[in-house]
This record gives C-alpha cells, sequence and structure tokens, in this order.
C-alpha cells in the first residue's frame, strides 16, 4: 500500500479530517485476502468491487453495462456483508451473539431504507445516472473511515508511520 497522510486521504476524496492529526501516516488497516481480514480491517476488493458495479448501473444507455454492473455489484456487495458480519461476531463473546445479529440486521435494513430514500432524493434533481455514479463514489469513500479508525487504534510508530506494515 502506498502510504498516505491522512490530510492526502482526505483531500483525495474531497473529505475533511474532523478530530484527527493530518500528519499521521496510514499505511495498514485494508486487506486483499478475505481470509486475513481482523477487527478494523476492511476487505478492499469487496468495497472497490460495489464501487465499480454501482459505477456500471451509471452507464444506462448500455444494458450489458448495466447487466454485468449489477453482477460485480452483487459480488461485491456479499462479501463485504459476510466480511462485515463475521468481524462483528469476532468482536462479541458468544453469550452476545444473539444481540450482534439483532444491531447487525437492524442496521442493515436500516441502512437499506435510508440509503433508498437517499438514492431517490438524489436521483431527482441528477438522474439515475448521476444517482449511481453519486452512489459509487460514496461506496468508494468508505475506506476513508477505515483508515482513519486503523490510524487511531495504532499510533504512528517510532518511524513516523502507523502500524500494520
Amino acid at each position: 500500500m502506498i502510504p498516505l497522510r491522512l490530510a492526502e486521504v482526505a483531500a483525495a476524496v474531497g473529505g475533511q479530517l474532523i478530530n484527527a492529526d493530518p500528519e499521521v501516516r496510514v499505511t495498514g488497516g485494508v486487506e486483499f485476502d478475505s481470509r486475513k481480514v481482523g477487527p478494523g480491517g476492511l476487505f478492499v476488493p469487496s468495497v472497490l468491487a460495489a464501487a465499480l458495479g454501482v459505477a456500471g448501473l451509471a452507464w444506462l444507455s448500455r444494458p450489458y453495462a448495466v447487466v454485468a454492473g449489477a453482477v460485480v455489484f452483487g459480488a461485491g456487495f456479499g462479501a463485504a456483508q459476510n466480511v462485515s458480519l463475521a468481524l462483528m461476531f469476532e468482536r462479541a463473546p458468544r453469550t452476545a451473539f444473539g444481540r450482534v445479529s439483532a444491531l447487525w440486521n437492524l442496521a442493515y435494513d436500516g441502512g437499506m431504507g435510508a440509503g433508498a430514500v437517499g438514492f431517490g432524493l438524489v436521483a431527482g434533481s441528477a438522474g439515475y445516472g448521476g444517482g449511481f455514479a453519486i452512489t459509487a463514489a460514496l461506496i468508494t469513500a468508505v475506506i476513508v473511515p477505515a483508515w482513519w479508525e486503523q490510524a487511531r487504534e495504532h499510533p504512528p510508530a517510532p518511524g513516523g508511520t502507523a502500524a500494520g506494515q
């Protein structure tokens, strides 16, 4: 991974840092192999596949792009869904699995509902293609909080980089 400062990550996605040191270097916190994802990690291919798939949906005049986008989105979304639930179970004792499952499902269903309303509002003014393009950008942006969490949980090492190299 290319080591970046938090300020560089925020600038790359048009974000803003809040209560974070902009000079912290982030070099870890993401994973490309789902078998290696741990607490605080992010299964990058699933997020990127979901974003790429939604971006494909923005090409409404190209039926093959829309179908391919839906397939790629589904694969990425399915992987992210499984990894996120597995990570929640990993962080909780067995006796709390029922609460973890209920919380995850509440967040999932609530997010789907809020996302549908938000997409409808955006598509009303930007059109469906614009709505899908904006959604793809928002999906990609979830990488930033994952990096931020890693930088917070693993403060810079004496060499000036966050742990996780």
